[in-house]
């Protein structure tokens, strides 16, 4: 686990277990993309800025009963390693797969909630430059003696968590007909009440 402050707000950084993306990505596979008529009904690509062709959102159930258990540690350390300790509950407001291919991108924008979150599932071994399907976080200009962006190049298994405001973009991949799959998530803290 790592904690990086390139410009003010922390970033997380920190890799899943290979049984943990193994199991999301059987969901996946299993009961998104096999069944046409759910996948059409959680398509989440209209409602986000991404321009990603497909975006499907996580169905409750297996976000409450499977990935709450893998990604809430992760959020509890960040928290905790950032001396942030009068949260009570977490609750993650929404969560999307993104299946990104050539030439897809998501512009730059912020999310919604108090923490976000991407975590990787798959990545492709070609790439043009090591930028291809990249996440960049903004924070401020580049000025002297200021850094005001930091990049960094995904694989999978990793995760990053960020303070929701946070500017951040990805990167289109090209010359690569490889998959480039992720959970992104928003969370929302509820304080622990006052003694």
């Amino acid at each position: 686990m790592e904690i990086f402050k390139p410009f003010g707000p922390p970033i997380y950084k920190d890799e899943l277990k290979s049984t943990e993306i193994d199991r999301i990505n059987s969901y996946i596979d299993t009961n998104l993309l096999n069944d046409k008529i759910k996948k059409k009904k959680l398509d989440a690509s209209k409602s986000l800025v991404g321009k990603v062709k497909e975006e499907i959102f996580i169905e409750k159930e297996f976000l409450e009963n499977e990935l709450l258990n893998i990604i809430g540690p992760h959020i509890n350390k960040f928290l905790i390693t950032c001396n942030y300790k009068n949260h009570e509950l977490i609750n993650i407001d929404s969560c999307w797969v993104v299946r990104q291919y050539e030439s897809e991108y998501n512009p730059v924008h912020s999310h919604n909630g108090d923490i976000s979150g991407v975590l990787y599932l798959k990545f492709p071994n070609e790439r043009k430059s090591n930028k291809d399907g990249a996440i960049s976080f903004i924070n401020s200009p580049t000025f002297f003696l200021n850094r005001g962006h930091i990049t960094f190049e995904p694989k999978i298994g990793l995760i990053f968590l960020f303070p929701s405001y946070v500017l951040h973009t990805v990167y289109p991949i090209r010359n690569s007909q490889e998959e480039r799959r992720s959970i992104a998530f928003n969370a929302s803290l509820k304080p622990s009440p006052k003694i």
